[in-house]
């Protein structure tokens, strides 16, 4: 039972860190142009 609790942890744990990769990933280039272009 304790790997299994181990596996589920660790699924979690990388599920939120590529999630939260993914959005900031997302996120920058939106942002970056729209900065831009209100600046110009």
């Amino acid at each position: 039972m304790t790997d299994y609790t181990t596996a589920i942890v660790a699924m979690v744990v990388v599920g939120v860190v590529l999630t939260g990769a993914v959005m900031y990933a997302l996120m920058r280039p939106t942002d970056l142009p729209m900065l831009k272009r209100n600046k110009d």
